[in-house]
């Protein structure tokens, strides 16, 4: 593998810069090119300049979480995510096959987890995608306000937390525990003001953990207080109901392993 030097890193990140007098299409496939090219030609010291363009600063001490130095990245995702295998197998088997590297990293304090995975752009370029997992944590909280409700961190996301508190391509994947939010926090105001009332749910019983960017959101919805692992719906923003009551794990497994398939 070629050396990667501060000169030759100075350059590239140059290079990675879009000229917005040009058209967004060609700017577009020249740098995820170039990005690709370099995971390519300078292997491990790549893909932590790739990271570190994402604003993820790769470290790895005494303090890590995950003692991974040295192994192959899939002995990493092994020894990491096995706990997971049972309830996100189709993710799981797919990325023990598209797997690049896993290096821990430092954003904002916090200790995250980055599996960095080969995938294929909606045109059939090779590129990447970035997985990122928190630090684990045996006793995750919600918000204050989420635990003024009676909510608690349901039951089979207890178990991911063990593994890795959120979880998920880097802007669209499963919250951190702490950022679970209840739904009427945002909506109840709104509702309140246009005189809505929903015949099936109350926005507090929907604990958001992960959105699609787009207004929408997948929440647990439960039945009663006494319900400790709720199953989860989608919630549109638009016409405001809810759909496609599926487990936890289900949805984990589906939506991650979306994120790393080629797109489409």
């Amino acid at each position: 593998m070629e050396e990667l030097n501060d000169l030759i890193s100075i350059q590239l990140k140059r290079d990675l810069i879009r000229d917005k007098a040009l058209p967004f299409e060609r700017e577009f496939c020249r740098t995820t090119n170039l990005e690709r090219s370099i995971l390519d030609q300078f292997g491990r010291a790549g893909a932590e300049f790739i990271i570190r363009q994402h604003n993820l600063v790769p470290s790895f001490d005494s303090t890590c979480p995950w003692q991974i130095e040295g192994l192959e990245a899939i002995d990493a995702v092994e020894k990491v995510l096995s706990p997971l295998r049972r309830v996100l197998p189709e993710f799981m088997a797919v990325l023990a096959e598209r797997i690049r590297w896993v290096v821990p990293v430092r954003s904002e304090g916090d200790w995250k987890l980055v599996y960095l995975v080969d995938r294929a752009l909606y045109d059939g370029r090779p590129y990447y995608e970035l997985i990122v997992g928190g630090t684990p944590n045996s006793s995750p909280r919600l918000s204050d306000r989420a635990q003024s409700l009676g909510w608690g961190v349901p039951k089979s996301m207890n178990k991911l937390c063990l593994v890795h508190d959120g979880f998920g391509a880097l802007d669209s994947g499963i919250l951190t525990s702490r950022y679970l939010v209840d739904l009427g926090e945002l909506m109840d105001p709104i509702a309140k003001e246009q005189g809505f009332v929903s015949d099936d749910y109350e926005f507090q019983d929907l604990l958001e953990f992960s959105s699609d960017g787009a207004g929408n959101c997948q929440a647990f919805h439960r039945r009663s207080r006494d319900d400790l692992d709720p199953l989860t719906v989608d919630w549109d923003h638009e016409t405001r109901e809810i759909s496609g009551e599926t487990p936890f794990f289900e949805f984990a497994d589906e939506m991650l392993l979306t994120q790393i398939l080629d797109e489409e």
